[in-house]
């Protein structure tokens, strides 16, 4: 009897050892799961360009066209559309799939909002030209979104400046005299928007956004030599950019793109 029992205790023990070696085997290393989202943190650098709608609404404060001719118009909005392009940079900071950043951007642009007003009458006819061109302008913005698989969505908003090229020309023709005044302005405003990002690879990413700026008030004034000798007129502007573009971003990171399922 004594025999059998360590005999059978040794079959337990072999049985036991044997069991404990085969699951070292088959033992596997712990992998986290993936990440639910892409990860868009970290900085960044890019390019961008598209479509931009300048609007340019103007007054003439003190009657300078009505010196020539009270027919003339003394405020008018003046619309154009053009091509603006630049580059930018920034940095992003992720939580999970929610994004936080923070984007700086310049861009250049020559759209110029300009028309020729008439008095319409008779023979003579005399002629006010407002032009008012958008040289460049950028932002410094934050923005927040969410990251659904590898897009990112999000809203934007911000500082603003621009720079305009003035120039109001009167031309009477009676007396075939012409006067213009012109000035360059850098105007700050605000900026608001949405956009996407879609992460095409671990670092380059494709984005799409909608801004719209407002530019503060503008007031200038000059002392009129010709049609008005020695008194100051005076002409605001206000300006208003929607602006439509795409991009392409380079991420300086090293995280996974997007989960797998």
């Amino acid at each position: 009897m004594k025999k059998l029992l360590l005999a059978a205790t040794a079959l337990v023990a072999l049985a036991s050892s044997a069991g404990a070696a085969d699951l070292a085997v088959k033992a596997r290393p712990y992998a986290p799961p993936p990440p639910a989202c892409a990860q868009f943190g970290g900085f960044w650098l890019g390019a961008q360009a598209g479509w931009a709608k300048y609007d340019h609404q103007w007054s003439d404060k003190d009657g300078w066209a009505g010196i020539v001719d009270d027919d003339l118009v003394g405020d008018r909005r003046n619309t154009k559309g053009g091509f603006a392009g630049g580059i930018g940079g920034g940095y992003n900071w992720q939580t999970g799939c929610t994004v936080f950043g923070v984007s700086i951007d310049y861009n250049w642009s020559s759209i110029n909002a300009a028309n020729t007003y008439t008095d319409g009458e008779g023979v003579i006819t005399d002629t006010l030209t407002v032009s008012s061109r958008l040289k460049d302008f950028g932002t410094a913005q934050a923005r927040t979104g969410i990251v659904v698989d590898n897009l990112l969505l999000y809203v934007t908003g911000g500082l603003a400046f621009a720079r305009f090229n003035r120039e109001w020309t009167l031309f009477d023709d009676g007396n075939g005299v012409t006067e213009v005044f012109s000035q360059k302005r850098t105007r700050w405003g605000g900026v608001v928007g949405v956009g996407t990002e879609w992460a095409i690879n671990q670092n380059w990413s494709l984005k799409s956004e909608f801004l719209y700026m407002a530019f503060e008030r503008d007031e200038v004034s000059f002392i009129s030599p010709v049609h008005n000798p020695g008194f100051t007129q005076r002409f605001e502007s206000q300006d208003s950019v929607w602006v439509s573009r795409i991009g392409l971003n380079y991420r300086f990171n090293y995280g996974p793109v997007v989960a797998k399922y």
